[in-house]
């Protein structure tokens, strides 16, 4: 057991840091009346593939980056400085969401529709500490997306029961959650895929993802009281028909760059778009040999690593012999811009709970 983990780290982080690189020229793309150019410079990709890699996550206090396999109910840890790969078999149904905790070695996780505390030292990767239940009564539906506000609130997004790519509409709900009690606090409902979450530079907008609408949200945020308002759609991603795919793309995961854009990913779509959100526009398109792109984060010690996770998810022999890196996590460097600091999930006495 202990020489095929040490052949399994070497692989992986070998892939990860430089398996190989490709020099990709600008190009020019017209769509409708939307001019767009997209070029990368430099990408790195792991040989090592991923059933649904999600939850990318940077903890920028351990230089370690997080994240899960959904379908083997796995979590994901590389120590950026210590070289050191780790990870966790769950084995308690799908494994979605892993959050940092402040000042603790605890980690959160969102395991089907529950959500419990980690702690990696455990010899018993199952015995997790339960802290609550989301969507009670829809034993179907998932935990699909959760992050940290700038006061450390738990926002938890839900999705319905799916079958195949598939998922049945307005079942689930967007959360929040806080200490010390934690209790499910509904923040939006009905919602079908909950999926992105990224603030505004100044905390004072949540953009959110509902996947099924093919829309990026936005709200006014109330960090002091932990509430949202006045529901705006920023971008409809059905008006760029660049994006003509089947089954049609749909947002996913997303986050913020240090310019204050967002970068979505475009699960069946094969691509992160940059978006403008004043101006309401897509200002990128970088494209990947993979069709579903699920999640991205910034990473590194300057935040200028653009992490992307993939997946083969429902794929056939077929498509898997077109798209071999389907489920590989992707870096791309050298995009000209960087991320910011993510916020940590608070609960003090996470260590001894």
């Amino acid at each position: 057991m202990y020489a095929l983990k040490i052949v399994f780290f070497v692989t992986f982080l070998h892939a990860l840091r430089g398996e190989i690189n490709k020099n990709v020229n600008k190009n020019e793309i017209q769509a409708q009346k939307h001019k767009l150019h997209y070029h990368f410079e430099t990408y790195d990709y792991t040989t090592l593939p991923f059933t649904h890699a999600e939850s990318p996550v940077w903890d920028g206090d351990n230089n370690v980056l997080y994240w899960v396999d959904v379908l083997n109910q796995n979590v994901y840890a590389l120590n950026y400085t210590s070289k050191q790969h780790r990870l966790k078999h769950i084995g308690k149904g799908e494994v979605n969401i892993v959050l940092p905790i402040e000042g603790s070695k605890r980690l959160l996780l969102g395991v089907q529709a529950f959500v419990y505390l980690l702690d990696w030292d455990e010899p018993n990767p199952t015995d997790l500490k339960f802290i609550a239940a989301l969507d009670q009564g829809s034993p179907n539906n998932i935990l699909n997306e959760g992050k940290a506000d700038v006061r450390g609130r738990f926002w938890a997004g839900t999705k319905g029961p799916q079958h195949g790519d598939v998922v049945l509409e307005d079942h689930a709900a967007l959360y929040s959650l806080e200490q010390p009690m934690f209790e499910p606090r509904v923040q939006l409902k009905p919602v079908s895929i909950s999926n992105g979450i990224a603030w505004s530079l100044n905390n004072s907008v949540l953009f959110y993802i509902d996947s099924a609408t093919r829309t990026i949200d936005a709200f006014d945020f109330d960090a002091a009281k932990g509430r949202i308002s006045k529901r705006r759609t920023i971008l409809d991603i059905g008006e760029y028909n660049f994006m003509k795919t089947a089954p049609a793309p749909i947002p996913d995961g997303m986050t913020i760059d240090r310019d204050g854009f967002l970068w979505v990913a475009l699960m069946f779509g094969g691509a992160i778009i940059r978006i403008d959100p004043e101006a309401r526009r897509v200002v990128e398109k970088y494209k990947l040999p993979v069709t579903r792109t699920t999640s991205v984060t910034w990473a590194g010690h300057s935040l200028e690593e653009l992490i992307v996770t993939t997946s083969r998810r429902n794929m056939d022999a077929n498509e898997l012999k077109r798209e071999p890196l389907s489920g590989a996590i992707f870096i791309l460097h050298k995009l000209g811009t960087g991320g910011v600091r993510t916020h940590k999930l608070k609960f003090n006495d996470s260590d001894i709970y």
